[in-house]
């Protein structure tokens, strides 16, 4: 992620939403899933209610409070030596077919003095976890002071050189909590543990919000960059480290005045409470009924006639009537199958009833970002965001947008006529107009018409969740020789027993990593498919902790200081280094009596984009913890786990693994070619939702906003009647339900730069052998293993062998436009 001290929030939450976008595609005529999406900026406060830092007095006692102590890291590491070297670890199958609680963690004696969350020791209780925001807090207050007077040391410079791996430490040590408290809250089931993260996440962030407009961090950075006998030894990964810094800095407006930086941090702050209202605005019902009445029950005809019995009333006058819900799954059931337009229309206008409150909180929002970008000189905030991205400008997101529209015309024509003829058949009347209220049950009905599904197993057969992480695992086997090997959990290491360890394994360099699954759905768990990083890649033994505290200086008594992971040696690497860790969230439904659970192929499309995520965080080590993984800018970011989407799909990756759950049968070929050519019908208004999103996107965060009769219902009605499929509805508001507003504000594109970039990455590296380990090489080598720490046109430039690429420039964007009109997305 390319992110400074203060903008890690926002990288990090619009990675997590990933699947969320992806999900959001196929039911354009619902709410998008909402996000956990948070933006933020950051510099220093030199005095705080918990640190003191003087000079002079007495050393008192310090008391250091870590992510991981070397004693709970040797165990870990102890641990996963002991899984991998045993004959009973069961196999990824058995680990995720069996019963709720693991094997592994059934071995462990109930008795065990309990582990921190991730075997940090300071996670043990919510009480223990808000300890951890003092500790970070104050190892910051040192790092801060000791970058603000390195020009002070008189020792040759070698402080000033230091400067950039402190910065680095800074947001290490920042991430780490906030990170795990983004996980805790998002995850947890104990409502006083997702408490103490919301707290954690609040102080924290607070502190966090002043860093990135403290001029004397800026200086020291920029000095840093402009010393010839500094700058001249910089490694590559190095300098793009102090640009992410010095890029946040200058969007975060250094070069005002006090006041001016204060009105800042001010907006920024402001900017979190509005997209906390916002999103909880997302998942909560609006103004329209709760239920419709729909009499006789008999025009539900589509649904079940279990359920439609299950909610059938009498009334008052003793007439049948159906109360049906408008909101979640049940709205979605009846715009997808019900064959009455009438309650399609009547469940359309309630569930996407407009809410003048939500539509204020929106608006709100979108004016404080536009204000923010005001401040600091720029047009716009997609101006403010774009620019540090692949894309660098919101014209050219504009003209990849519009070139992207302009090859697909042809087909969303012919498609939205298919879907026109297939009403008026229907309807008996040759006059009949598509609404937005059609489009997902003449979507249903005409492609259940053209398939040619067999009869039989459903293809979810062959597809439990232990079948699938057994093929994930095989896959990156032969592609980069990396197998999942069941861990060992420890009590307290988990924050559910439904929780599985993996600890990711190379065949070269043995253990360098562990992702965390949780899988199911539960309630008190947000359900969107996600890839949390609480832990990345870094080089430690450097780290120099020893002079944080300067000669002379004193701490208060009893302070906690948080410190560095210890790290382990890594096999060709010089120095120790912390292994990334991971957790995937996803919400399938576990059925019951110890069943495995068999998925869609949309949850296999969502556990294998997510994997892509994790697998990218695994990889991408670095010495440098901004430049790790999947801290890269947010257009290149989905390229790994876009392209995931692509091996899922061809037969060759399918027959690794694809088995029937019980007689172990491979999955017929002729079952496979018929899902996929269902799910190929009328993929280009698919698309055409898609590019609609983010055209509403990028006009939510461009100039427009400063006009005083802004208003974001009245933009998506402009843009519906200029380029949708269906016409606006008057009195609805979907844009209150779109939670990538926020987390991705400016960036939905992003999905659909990912999926042309990928295309092509497919066709040029993967398609004639998509198990290849030289494939594999050529992708790890070029792409997953720089994270953030190379300019990613180099990275694909390099991939694909094109040296107009690297330029990054407008024929760079030219050429990926053109790969949209060639290349099947």
């Amino acid at each position: 992620m390319s992110a400074g001290l203060g903008r890690i929030l926002q990288g990090r939450a619009a990675y997590r939403t990933a699947t969320a976008l992806r999900s959001s595609k196929r039911t354009s005529t619902g709410r998008a899933p909402p996000t956990t999406a948070t933006t933020t900026t950051t510099t220093t406060t030199t005095t705080t209610a918990r640190v003191s830092i003087t000079q002079g007095a007495p050393q008192t006692q310090v008391r250091y409070i870590s992510g991981t102590t070397t004693d709970a890291k040797s165990a870990a590491v102890a641990a996963s030596s002991a899984v991998l070297n045993s004959t009973s670890t069961p196999s990824l199958r058995e680990l995720f077919d069996s019963p709720p609680v693991s094997s592994s963690r059934s071995r462990l004696a109930s008795s065990a003095s309990p582990e921190g969350l991730f075997l940090y020791p300071n996670l043990k209780t919510p009480e223990t976890f808000l300890d951890s925001v003092n500790a970070a807090i104050a190892r910051g207050h040192l790092l801060v002071e000791r970058i603000a007077h390195a020009p002070e040391q008189q020792d040759g410079g070698l402080e000033m050189r230091k400067v950039i791996k402190l910065f680095d430490r800074l947001s290490d040590v920042l991430c780490k909590v906030i990170d795990a408290a983004e996980v805790v809250r998002c995850l947890h089931p104990d409502p006083a543990w997702r408490q103490a993260a919301e707290t954690v996440y609040e102080e924290l962030f607070s502190w966090m919000n002043t860093l990135n407009t403290d001029p004397r961090l800026y200086e020291v950075l920029h000095t840093v960059l402009n010393t010839p006998a500094i700058e001249s030894g910089l490694s590559e990964a190095e300098r793009q480290v102090a640009l992410v810094f010095l890029r946040d800095f200058e969007k975060s407006g250094i070069h005002l005045s006090d006041a001016k930086r204060a009105q800042f941090v001010a907006l920024s702050d402001k900017v979190v409470s509005l997209g906390r209202d916002f999103m909880q605005n997302c998942s909560t019902p609006g103004p329209g009924p709760a239920h419709i009445l729909v009499s006789p029950p008999s025009r539900l005809q589509g649904l079940s006639p279990g359920y439609i019995q299950r909610i059938t009333k009498t009334n008052k006058q003793g007439e049948k009537v159906a109360v049906m819900p408008t909101s979640g799954w049940e709205s979605q059931m009846v715009l997808k199958h019900v064959e009455d337009e009438g309650v399609r229309r009547a469940m359309y206008v309630a569930s996407m009833a407009e809410d003048k409150t939500k539509v204020a909180v929106l608006d709100d929002l979108l004016r404080t970002r536009y204000d923010l970008a005001q401040l600091v000189g720029l047009p716009s905030y997609g101006h403010m965001f774009l620019g540090d991205k692949m894309v660098k400008n919101p014209e050219n997101v504009s003209a990849f947008l519009h070139t992207l529209g302009k090859s697909q015309e042809a087909a969303v024509h012919s498609e939205l006529m298919l879907l026109q003829k297939a009403k008026r058949v229907a309807t008996r009347d040759k006059d009949a107009q598509l609404e937005a209220w059609d489009r997902d049950y003449y979507v249903r009905l005409v492609s259940s018409r053209t398939s040619t599904m067999p009869h039989g197993d459903s293809i979810s057969a062959y597809f439990s969740v232990g079948t699938t992480m057994d093929g994930l695992s095989k896959l990156f086997s032969h592609l980069y020789g990396i197998k999942f090997v069941p861990g060992t959990v420890q009590p307290g290491e988990t924050w559910h027993d439904e929780v599985q360890k993996l600890d990711v394994v190379d065949e070269r360099e043995g253990l360098i990593g562990t992702i965390y699954c949780d899988f199911y759905g539960r309630q008190g768990k947000q359900l969107n498919a996600a890839h949390y990083t609480v832990r990345c890649s870094r080089r430690v033994d450097d780290d120099d902790e020893e002079h944080d505290i300067a000669e002379g200086m004193t701490l208060r008594e009893g302070i906690e200081l948080a410190r560095a992971d210890p790290g382990v040696e890594m096999t060709g690497k010089e120095g120790r280094y912390q292994l990334p860790l991971a957790v995937l969230s996803c919400g399938f439904s576990r059925p019951p009596g110890g069943k495995p659970a068999l998925l869609s192929w949309v949850e296999v499309e969502t556990l294998f984009h997510e994997m892509g995520h994790a697998m990218h965080s695994m990889i991408g080590r670095a010495d440098y913890h901004n430049v790790s993984g999947t801290r890269c800018p947010i257009d290149f970011v989905e390229i790994p786990s876009i392209l995931m989407e692509h091996f899922l799909a061809d037969p060759a990756v399918l027959g690794l693994f694809a088995t029937h759950h019980q007689t172990g049968a491979p999955l017929p070929a002729g079952l496979l070619m018929a899902h996929q050519a269902n799910r190929s019908t009328f993929q280009a208004i698919e698309l055409h939702s898609q590019r609609s999103m983010a055209m509403l996107d990028q006009l939510l965060y461009s100039p427009v906003v400063g006009s005083p009769s802004f208003n974001s219902t009245a933009t998506l009605e402009n843009l519906q009647r200029a380029t949708g499929v269906v016409p606006p509805v008057p009195g609805t508001a979907w844009q209150t339900g779109f939670g990538h507003l926020y987390g991705y504000g400016a960036g939905y594109y992003s999905y659909l730069f990912g999926r042309t970039v990928t295309s092509q990455i497919w066709e040029t590296v993967f398609r004639s052998a998509p198990t290849s380990r030289s494939a594999g090489e050529r992708l790890r080598e070029h792409v997953l293993k720089w994270g953030g720490g190379k300019d990613p046109w180099e990275c694909l430039g390099g991939l694909l062998e094109d040296d107009r690429l690297m330029k990054g420039d407008q024929e760079s964007m030219k050429i990926v436009g053109d790969w949209g009109t060639k290349t099947p997305l």
